[in-house]
């Protein structure tokens, strides 16, 4: 009994709160760093006529060639043959992944793809750590101040203490597949706050 008394306590308490408060959320934007761009390639033997198709190290050396000449490092490049396999092309090739932090050696590593044997399959961007400092956090609360305050005259009613705040930033995504590699969307920190009015 003596708990139903003290939940039901709890919830009248609560009700009370929000009665006489306002909750805003603050935004405060934060750098996002690209570190580097990653393009999957798949070499694959052509289907046809055995006759007239090119091995596997034929198509690869080629490949590696027209890299080569694009002023493109072959260290650049690592194999991966089990996610070809995963590919399930079922012919023989495999998959490379290009790792590049410049665009210009992105766009030339993009061109060597001829839609025939040499194809792009997937491109990411990974991210340097997103650094949230003090300055964010000042910036986000002022934010959802100004907005309570803005609330708060036009209700009648005075801008009280804070009363909770919540950081409702999402969780980092350290790699992103953006294909065609489209502008690197902005990232906020956000806060939720409530404050008490009177």
């Amino acid at each position: 009994m003596a708990a139903i008394i003290l939940v039901s306590v709890l919830r009248s308490y609560a009700q009370e709160q929000q009665m006489h408060s306002i909750q805003v959320s603050g935004i405060a934007k934060i750098n996002r760093e690209v570190e580097v761009y990653l393009i999957d390639f798949t070499i694959a033997v052509e289907y046809g006529e055995a006759e007239s198709r090119k091995s596997f190290e034929d198509l690869k050396n080629n490949f590696f060639k027209k890299a080569k000449d694009a002023g493109l490092n072959e260290s650049q490049f690592k194999e991966d043959r089990m996610s070809y396999q995963a590919l399930q092309l079922f012919r023989e090739g495999s998959l490379y992944t290009f790792t590049t932090s410049s665009r210009d050696e992105l766009l030339k590593a993009a061109r060597l793809a001829n839609g025939n044997v040499v194809n792009i399959t997937n491109t990411r961007v990974k991210f340097k750590p997103v650094v949230k400092n003090e300055k964010h956090f000042e910036t986000a609360f002022l934010n959802s101040r100004d907005k309570a305050a803005i609330i708060a005259k036009t209700i009648n009613k005075k801008l009280g203490p804070v009363l909770m705040v919540t950081d409702l930033t999402p969780q980092e995504a350290t790699v992103e597949e953006n294909f065609y590699f489209k502008p690197v969307e902005d990232q906020y920190l956000s806060l939720l706050v409530s404050f008490a009015i009177e």
